[in-house]
């Protein structure tokens, strides 16, 4: 059953996709190129405030002293916040980087831009401390920097079995969901220089090397092994 959820899903999406462009629908992003970029910097701006709170909510559980089950609790919970920051801050630093490139290119917005830069830098900022989290939360690991040469493999070698174990299937789940979206976002590009008569060609070339660096990587890795 669930093999035929994407079927229809797709099948969905290209009869809905099919029908608009018989209607002659069009999408033209450049009129609301303005509004587009607050909507990304108003979300940018919630998703910084929350992930300093979980910031300090981390620094202050870590220095709580428990015993017993409550120290299970606590370690529990750090980890869920730490991951909840990092995610956070990877997502703010991602549509930074969108509000930016969409300011720049439609709106020409100097306010719109400054802004954009602002938050692209405090968001890196913030991605920087998740290595200084991650240090401070075990400090008696010989965990690796996001500097350092091989930072893959040395925090897999610095990792026990279990967490080796969570993280290659978040690897590997994040490898498919890539492989998706890029195609995806080469057929919407696609139907996007179909419908607006502006081609999107640079991008669509521009994904397509993406995907095939990814699987050529991947291939290459457990090929050499």
């Amino acid at each position: 059953m669930k093999k035929w959820i994407p079927l229809f899903f797709s099948a969905v999406v290209g009869f809905v996709v099919v029908t608009l462009l018989l209607n002659n629908f069009t999408l033209d992003f450049t009129k609301h190129g303005s509004t587009i970029a607050i909507i990304f910097l108003v979300i940018i701006f919630i998703l910084l405030v929350i992930s300093v709170v979980l910031y300090r909510q981390i620094r202050n559980l870590n220095r709580k002293e428990v015993y017993g089950d409550d120290e299970d609790v606590v370690d529990s919970l750090i980890y869920k916040k730490f991951t909840d920051y990092s995610f956070l801050v990877q997502s703010s630093l991602t549509l930074s980087l969108l509000a930016l490139s969409t300011s720049v290119t439609i709106t020409e917005q100097v306010f719109l831009t400054v802004l954009a830069i602002l938050f692209l830098l405090f968001s890196y900022l913030l991605s920087m401390l998740i290595s200084h989290l991650t240090q401070l939360l075990y400090p008696e690991r010989n965990l690796p920097r996001f500097s350092d040469k091989n930072y893959a493999e040395k925090l897999l070698e610095a990792s026990d079995e279990g967490e080796r174990h969570v993280m290659l299937i978040g690897f590997y789940k994040s490898y498919n969901l890539m492989s998706i979206a890029l195609v995806l976002g080469i057929l919407l590009s696609t139907i996007y220089s179909i419908s607006s008569g502006e081609s999107q060609l640079f991008s669509i070339i521009v994904m397509g090397s993406v995907l095939l660096l990814v699987h050529g990587k991947y291939c290459l890795s457990i090929r050499n092994k």
